[in-house]
């Protein structure tokens, strides 16, 4: 093998590696194809109301939190739009957070918190104005998100609770794609 043949092979090999790192870069961006169905609407259903979550915890702002995800979430994903009033809506999505708190996973030697998780819970309910007997039966659906932090590398409890918070927020607005 000379040194033209060498230099061909090297140049090949340049080459496909080029290519494949311009795939692996491009892959991410993907088309505007998705794998989900698109978002089952209800025809009745144009327009939600969703109010402050009450709070039963002693964890400060968290439902002011987890009620701007959601609606944040709503606008972002779903065809309903949001009113401010809940003269003007079609339905109400109201919530509960029942429980939030954060627990000790791992110590360091020192008996200092190195892991800890933030872990919320919820019931919500989505009702239409005018409740169906079926709507005023049913018990409300209980969420629950768990996140792990690291305050040694500077992971703040707020930061996690706020994580928890967009994790529950999703599964809500998932949950609105079934009926309730």
């Amino acid at each position: 093998m000379d040194a033209n043949d060498r230099s061909r092979c090297t140049r090949r090999d340049a080459l496909k590696r080029c290519a494949g790192l311009a795939a692996l870069a491009f892959a991410p961006a993907g088309c505007g194809y998705s794998m989900r169905a698109p978002f089952a609407v209800d025809e009745n259903t144009k327009s939600i109301y969703v109010p402050v979550f009450k709070s039963y915890s002693f964890r400060r702002d968290v439902n002011w939190m987890l009620t701007d995800l959601v609606q944040k979430e709503i606008q972002a994903r779903t065809p309903y739009h949001l009113v401010g009033k809940p003269d003007h809506a079609d339905t109400v999505l109201d919530g509960e957070i029942n429980f939030a708190d954060k627990n000790i996973i791992v110590e360091n030697p020192y008996n200092l918190p190195r892991q800890l998780s933030a872990t919320i819970t919820a019931t919500v309910n989505w009702t239409h104005i005018k409740k169906t007997e079926e709507e005023a039966a049913r018990p409300p659906t209980m969420v629950s998100a768990m996140v792990n932090f690291i305050p040694e590398v500077g992971e703040t409890s707020y930061a996690a609770f706020y994580r928890a918070c967009q994790a529950l927020a999703r599964q809500i607005v998932d949950m609105m794609e079934n009926p309730w």
